[in-house]
């Protein structure tokens, strides 16, 4: 049985939630520092959380989505590889709509596809 986690994916993937988990510790996942287009403060964030949990797919995806806000894509692509390697879990993305890590990080893949043939 996959464990149902609580996250805030980034806005790039447009649903914001609310993390239970993160209750005791301000926007654990950048979300409010990416919507509000604070990409650097929210790499610095997400990186350094990482470095503690990288197998962890809510920072994997949240910092994808920043590189490719940024037009990072190849890093984009590393992060979303990497959350498709870890654990697939399901994440809560608003009260009533859970979905799989992996399935995110699928629809992310798309986008940058998506990205890098608009830049072409």
């Amino acid at each position: 049985m996959r464990a149902l986690k609580v996250i805030i994916v980034a806005a790039m993937l447009g649903v914001p939630a609310v993390s239970a988990a993160a209750q005791d510790r301000p926007d654990p996942y950048s979300h409010n520092a990416i919507e509000a287009g604070q990409f650097a403060e929210a790499e610095t964030s997400l990186r350094a959380q990482l470095a503690l949990e990288p197998t962890k797919p809510e920072l994997l995806i949240n910092l994808a989505a920043i590189y490719a806000r940024t037009n990072r894509l190849d890093a984009a692509q590393t992060m979303y590889d990497r959350a498709l390697a870890a654990e697939n879990v399901s994440l809560l993305l608003r009260p009533d709509f859970a979905q799989d890590s992996h399935v995110i990080a699928k629809r992310g893949m798309v986008k940058l596809e998506r990205q890098r043939m608009a830049m072409r």
